[in-house]
């Protein structure tokens, strides 16, 4: 890092760590999901859940926000991996159920590419307020980040001017004095919500665990809630776990119904 302050520096250390690129990612495993039978719908939106005469949740009534068409869909077990609108379809389940997610705004900044070197990043885990601040080589690009606060669930996230200033505030103390960064240097930002667990011992979301939970409601439905893409795949054989342990109690096996498991 030739442009880091060099004032006060004592040290550094080198990790090694692995990128990848989220949005492709993603649609990779939705295309493998389909490759394997899988059925995926994009812009549809759960309406209600449907419930048996047992009131054991056996599927969704679900719209099309394009077309606005709708209809039910039939399931043995429903799953809820709804991210930060984990809450929303938990309610629809049992409307008196305390919340679980505390859904946190995430905003990054780009930059242009000489701000870092093409194959190093740079991390301080002691920002001014605790929280993490980066710069990291991207797509011939330099992104920046991040913020950490409550937010509310929304489709469409917007960074605000505050959450830009604030980055650029904390960054510039880690520049050489010869360097000025400035508003006009961002070339874009971005806002993204973090579906963080609740602890309802802590206020803060950069206290909350970025650990995963599953839920299982007295009614059945499957809530996974929490997790990141490092462990995503264990999320979803635990999840999976939790659909048989259901299937089990439907065909009247021992396991204990309880008032809703918390793993």
């Amino acid at each position: 890092f030739p442009m880091l302050k060099s004032e006060s520096l004592k040290g550094a250390l080198i990790y090694y760590d692995g990128t990848h690129n989220d949005a492709r990612m993603n649609l990779a495993i939705v295309l493998t999901a389909i490759r394997h039978g899988a059925k995926c719908a994009n812009h549809v939106k759960v309406e209600r859940l449907l419930k048996d005469a047992n009131g054991k949740i056996c599927g969704a009534h679900v719209k099309d926000m394009i077309s606005n068409n709708e209809w039910d869909i039939k399931a043995k077990a429903v799953i809820n991996a709804t991210g930060p609108s984990t809450d929303t379809i938990r309610v629809m389940a049992d409307p008196q159920i305390p919340p679980i997610c505390a859904p946190s705004s995430g905003v990054h900044i780009v930059l242009p590419g000489y701000y870092s070197p093409s194959n190093t990043g740079l991390l301080d885990p002691d920002t001014s307020d605790g929280r993490v601040i980066f710069f990291l080589p991207w797509e011939r690009m330099t992104i920046a980040g991040t913020t950490d606060k409550p937010s509310e669930v929304t489709l469409s996230p917007i960074p605000t001017d505050a959450d830009v200033e604030f980055i650029l505030k904390e960054i510039r103390g880690y520049l050489s004095k010869s360097v000025s960064i400035r508003r006009g240097d961002v070339m874009s930002a971005w806002s993204g919500l973090r579906p963080l667990v609740r602890d309802p011992n802590k206020k803060d979301t950069k206290s909350i665990a970025r650990n995963h939970i599953i839920e299982i409601s007295p009614t059945g439905l499957v809530t996974i809630a929490g997790g990141k893409w490092t462990t995503y795949r264990h999320m979803a054989e635990e999840t999976m776990d939790a659909c048989i342990k259901i299937g089990k109690r439907d065909m009247g096996s021992e396991v204990p119904p309880g008032k809703g498991d918390l793993q």
